[in-house]
């Protein structure tokens, strides 16, 4: 348990490119699950401010995975030094767990809205 609380990579607030890089990746991989979740049948809208939610999340998700993979190929990049993306990559993951929580809190505004079938 010692050793998982010194994990540098783990870290929220690090600025160590690897450790950036590490939470960017795993964000977009989570992104792409967040993606299948929105898609499955149990999240279908069933009211039209549901509808419209659904499709800022979409688009808010769009946005994110582009700026992702931007600041992604930026890090990995030698040309440019990692201390210019560091705010920018922390906004990102900033984002992305606003986001996380917005599509959480619409999945449980769809069950609940759900009419129980006999």
């Amino acid at each position: 348990m010692e050793k998982f609380k010194q994990n540098r990579y783990l870290n929220w607030e690090s600025e160590s490119k690897d450790a950036l890089l590490l939470r960017l990746e795993r964000d977009q991989r989570n992104l792409l699950q967040l993606r299948v979740q929105l898609n499955s049948y149990r999240s279908e809208p069933n009211t039209y401010t549901l509808f419209e939610r659904l499709n800022q999340l979409r688009k808010a998700m769009d946005l994110c995975n582009r700026n992702n993979k931007e600041v992604i190929t930026a890090l990995k990049g030698e040309k440019i030094p990692h201390s210019a993306y560091v705010a920018q990559a922390k906004k990102q993951l900033s984002t992305f767990r606003q986001l996380q929580s917005h599509v959480e809190e619409y999945l449980m505004k769809c069950s609940a809205t759900k009419v129980p079938t006999m």
